[in-house]
């Protein structure tokens, strides 16, 4: 998992300009809303690079490289945080505040054939 800093940041009596994120293809955008006290995701891509900005809320995040289990790490964001997951990357989100967020992927999702996995499924 890596956070994304900004990359610039501009502010003036008329408000603020925050620079996201400038590097990376992105082919699908989708905002989500999650209630507090579920999971979420509980997958991982094979293909699909994830960039996730949290708009409002506070998540905890389990993550680990599907070829290395043994390397679990747990994050917890919140609003204004910005990150990124790379394909192979098992992830779950367990949500502990009513949250907001986008969810941006490298590759646009085929809904007949998702490139959604399951660890499980990763070891057969």
């Amino acid at each position: 998992m890596k956070i994304i800093k900004p990359y610039f940041k501009f502010e003036d009596e008329r408000g603020s300009i925050k620079g996201i994120i400038n590097k990376g293809n992105w082919e699908e955008i989708n905002y989500i809303f999650s209630k507090k006290n579920f999971k979420r995701a509980e997958h991982f891509h094979k293909k699909t690079d994830e960039l996730f900005i949290i708009i409002d809320g506070l998540i905890r995040i389990t993550y680990f490289p599907i070829d290395d289990p043994k390397k679990i790490k747990e994050k917890t964001v919140k609003s204004g945080d910005v990150f990124m997951l790379k394909r192979g990357i098992y992830h779950e989100f367990e949500i502990l505040k009513d949250s907001f967020w986008f969810n941006v992927l490298s590759k646009k999702m085929n809904p007949k054939n998702p490139d959604i996995h399951s660890f499980n499924e990763s070891k057969i």
